[in-house]
Order: C-alpha cells, then structure tokens, then sequence
C-alpha cells in the first residue's frame, strides 16, 4: 500500500519482502479485533443487546436469534388508553386481569374405569406485562395435586425464532393455546374479558361447553346413591296435634313367648300417643327375670313410631315407606282382646286404664271393657292365633290370609308348626336327623334316574333335600330344596314324622319324590319308636 513520505518508500524498498518486515503505516483502515461490549445490566438484570456490533465491527448475533423486533399487546392496545401525561402500561393496565375458561385432556393409564380426564383450569392474562399464569380449581376427592400449574410470567411462543411471548391477540375463545407442550381449549372467558376484546375488535365467540368427564360422571353417580332421602312428611295435622297434645292411651298387653328356647310370658304395656298416632310399647320386667334392666323398671321394648299392620307389604324405597293412614294402627284397632301383630310377635291386649275407658266412651260409644285374664295365655298350646278370629280389629276373617300367624306375613318365617313349637321336643329330638334316599315320580326318563337324599330333623320336623352328584347326568347336582316345613299338596296341614317311611310319596313344591331306602340309624330309630312312624314295617 502506498504512502507519500518518500523516505518511508525507500526505507520499505529496502527491506525483504518477508513476514514481519512488510508493514502498513495505515492504521486507520485496518480492521479493529477487540471485544466489542454486548451485555450490559438493566435495572439489575442482566440482557443482551443485539443491536451493538461484533467483532472487528460486524454486526453479530446469538444463535436462533433474529434482528426482528419483539411485539408486545401495547401494539394493539387503543390510543385512549393512556392518559394525556403519557404514564406507563404498568400503571394504566395495573390489577386488569382478563381470564379465559380452558381445559386440556390428560390421558390415564393402567384403568378400566377411564382412559382420559378432562381438566378445567382458569387462565389469566395480565395486561400491564403480558404475563399469563394457569390455575386448576379443586375438585373433592378428585386424587390430583391442583392448584396453580403454571405460575405468572410471559409465556414464550412456540415456533417463534425470536423471543416472542403471548400476546392479548394470541387469545380468543374456541381457540387452542399450547404451552410448553401442553394444549389448552379456551371455550369461555368473563363479561370483563368479553367487553375488552370487544374494544379491541377481536369479536370473541359465545364459546362451547366444557366435554363430559367419565371420572367426574363416575363420582356424582356415586355421591348420588349415596345421598340421603327426604324425611318422610308429617301424617297429623297441625289441629289434631293442638286438640290431641299430651293425651296418651294406655293398654296392658301380653306377649306369650313360650314357644322360644327360655321364654316366658311378657307383660307389656302399650301406648298410644293421639297427637300423632304413634305407639310406644314397654315391658314390665319383673325382678330376677335374666335381663339386663333395674328390677321392677320399664323396659323401652318398640320406640314410639307408627305401627304398620302389614310390616312385608311397606314399600322401603319410597320415601318414608309410603305408609297411608289405613295402613297403620290407630285407636280404632286397640280394643280389650284384640290380637296386634308386631312384627310377627303376637300382642294381646288384655285391660286399660281409665282415661283409656272414657276415650272410648267419649269417641266410639263403648261401655263394656272387660279386661281378659292374662293366665289365660300361660300355656303356648291354648294360645293359638290361626283359630282367632280377630287377628286385627278391622281386617274380617276372611280377608285374613292362610295361616297368617306369628310372623307369617314376614319374608323367610314359615308360618306352619314352626310358629307353635314344642319345647319338650326340641329338647327330646334336639339333633337328631333321618336320611331317606328317594327318587322322582316323573315321567321322564332323565328324572326318573336322579337320585336324592331326604333329611328329616325331628326337632321341629323340617326336612332338606340334596341331590348327589353323578357322572354324565347331564344334571347338576347339589342343594335340591332349603330347610323347611314341605306343605301337604291337599291342604290339610305339613308333613310329619309319621309321613316318612319306605315307600311314602310325598310332594314337595310340585316335586313328586318317592322313598326308597333309609340309612342304618334311620331304620333303628324307626323300629324302636313306632308311636312316632306307625307306618314303619321292621324287617
């Protein structure tokens, strides 16, 4: 490069062309290599200035990054927003929050109940930074940590070759956000949020519901069964409580419990309440009776309630059971000898008081109360309630249903000689049991090769049948019919000992059977008893 002080070209001339001797006097248009001065601090934050230059003065930049500028919501925010002394977004925008109604589906794992949930979450754009911060609502017994799931800061798009964050034109309803790798639904926002993008001609949708939820579906179903009904409404009137408040009825029963292993007669006393109808029975216990109550105290036997006649006939998934007025004792049905059924305890009332007597003298025109002697009904064989015709004070005799004794209209309580067992033999038969083997009187061939097993307990004679299996019947053996009373096809009573013998045909439920054969103890025992199976031949 040439230069004009002669003397300087001579001189370079005169050196060799070799490295280290060649040089170039113009040092103002060589090229700089110092480090130039790129990051700087900020308010006490350390940034990067991509404007300055790089090295040796060329314009340089970090990696993924782009010389485009940064958008942020000021752009699109409306002129009038600031005042005319020009304050900063942070103050004009200060605690202006829009919030958006999202959810995102989360996928479970390892459950046959769901395969997906279905999360609702709020997010909230704030306006003065363009910050956004995701939060969950708690559900009850939902099993997931909720709360905030994203804290608050600028959220950075993604995509974007600059650092660019989520603006207020970047969030509308029934659009998806995703962020950091999570998408969100928006499908509402508040009236606050509607009316600003309505400022700022954005137009946002009336928005969609959020999609069912399996789980959530799952758990009202659930906490649906598990709700309590409604109480059952009140039955009395207002006036009838006024007029009737504090006036109680008062009878004298008795409860013949003899038929039971340790029982006894027990005397009751039974009240009747005329403000609501309801009925409250006590038991007189007399001293060293066994039970666990103060001698010559009353024990609560029925806490105060309306009494049903028919206890099995109540329908229980109704609220309250669905009880009508006729359904129900009243002081109609409480008169001196009338047999009330308490869930299938036979009740007798036997006397009264007398404010009792002038009730019914004042309200029905009753004079005669002949009170009935308790020791009547000491003995259980002259207690018999299928020969009583006034098993209730409104019900005639014939509407009465068959054999409708002690627990007779109860479920699962067999209504024949059970109701009237006799302790002695109980006691004198207790464990004993007779095997019969028998076969069917059919006219198919297939059950006429079944065989059974008929076990009859002497106790209270009730007998089972079994079926044992047997290889390629084509029938599946086992538990034929439960225990219990078998009634006799003509209707003139239950099958006894007496009935069962070699050869009997008898007909249990519609099932013909036919005994064959009795094991070793079983024929024994009916040889050396011949008062109890008459019918029995001794080989």
């Amino acid at each position: 490069m040439g230069h004009s002080d002669p003397i300087i070209d001579t001189l370079q001339k005169q050196l060799p062309f070799l490295p280290g001797t060649t040089f170039d006097f113009e040092k103002s248009q060589l090229p700089q290599h110092r480090k130039s001065h790129m990051f700087d601090y900020c308010n006490g934050v350390p940034v990067f200035s991509a404007e300055k230059p790089g090295i040796g003065k060329c314009a340089k930049t970090l990696p993924g990054q782009d010389q485009s500028r940064v958008h942020t919501s000021l752009e699109v925010y409306p002129q009038g927003s600031a005042d005319a002394e020009g304050l900063p977004a942070w103050v004009v925008f200060d605690r202006k929050v829009l919030r958006f109604y999202a959810y995102f589906q989360e996928a479970v794992h390892e459950r046959r109940e769901e395969q997906y949930r279905i999360r609702k979450v709020n997010i909230y754009f704030y306006l003065e930074d363009d910050s956004i911060h995701v939060s969950e609502p708690k559900t009850a017994n939902s099993g997931i940590p909720q709360g905030t799931l994203i804290r608050r800061h600028r959220i950075p798009l993604p995509g974007s070759a600059i650092a660019q964050h989520y603006t207020v034109k970047d969030l509308n309803v029934d659009q998806e956000v995703t962020f950091y790798a999570r998408t969100f639904k928006i499908v509402g926002c508040d009236q606050f949020t509607r009316d600003f993008l309505n400022g700022l001609n954005m137009d946002p949708p009336n928005g969609s519901t959020f999609p069912a939820d399996p789980y959530t579906l799952q758990r009202a179903e659930l906490m649906s069964r598990m709700k309590a009904t409604r109480p059952r409404p009140p039955q009395t009137s207002l006036r009838q409580f006024l007029e009737n408040d504090r006036r109680v009825l008062r009878f004298y029963c008795v409860w013949d419990d003899t038929t039971s292993a340790f029982g006894d007669l027990r005397k009751m006393q039974l009240h009747y309440f005329l403000s609501d109808d309801t009925i409250e029975i006590r038991e007189q216990v007399p001293a060293n009776a066994g039970r666990s109550t103060m001698p010559g105290a009353s024990s609560l036997f029925l806490r105060r309630c309306r009494l049903p006649k028919r206890p099995a006939r109540i329908n229980v998934a109704s609220p309250g059971g669905a009880l009508k007025p006729d359904e129900c004792y009243t002081d109609r049905d409480l008169v001196i000898g009338a047999v009330l059924h308490l869930y299938g305890r036979p009740f007798v009332i036997c006397d009264c008081d007398e404010f009792t007597r002038e009730h019914y003298r004042q309200t029905f025109g009753i004079d005669h109360f002949d009170p009935v002697r308790m020791e009547l009904y000491s003995n259980a064989d002259e207690f018999d309630l299928e020969d009583d015709d006034s098993w209730n004070a409104t019900s005639p005799a014939a509407e009465r249903p068959e054999n409708d004794t002690a627990g007779a209209s109860l479920p699962g309580i067999s209504a024949g000689p059970a109701a009237r067992r006799d302790p002695r033999r109980s006691a004198l038969y207790d464990g004993i049991v007779l095997r019969y083997s028998a076969k069917l009187d059919s006219a198919r061939q297939v059950d006429r090769e079944r065989k059974f097993v008929m076990s009859l307990r002497l106790a209270d004679e009730t007998v089972t049948i079994f079926e044992p299996h047997q290889r390629n019947s084509g029938v599946i053996g086992g538990k034929f019919m439960e225990r219990g009373h078998v009634k006799k096809p003509n209707g003139e009573g239950y099958y006894i000992a007496a009935d069962f013998y070699l050869g009997a045909a008898l007909t249990c439920h519609g099932h013909r059977f036919i005994i064959t054969g009795a094991d070793a103890f079983a024929s024994k025992f009916m040889s050396e008893h011949q008062d109890v199976f008459p019918n029995h031949k001794s080989e």
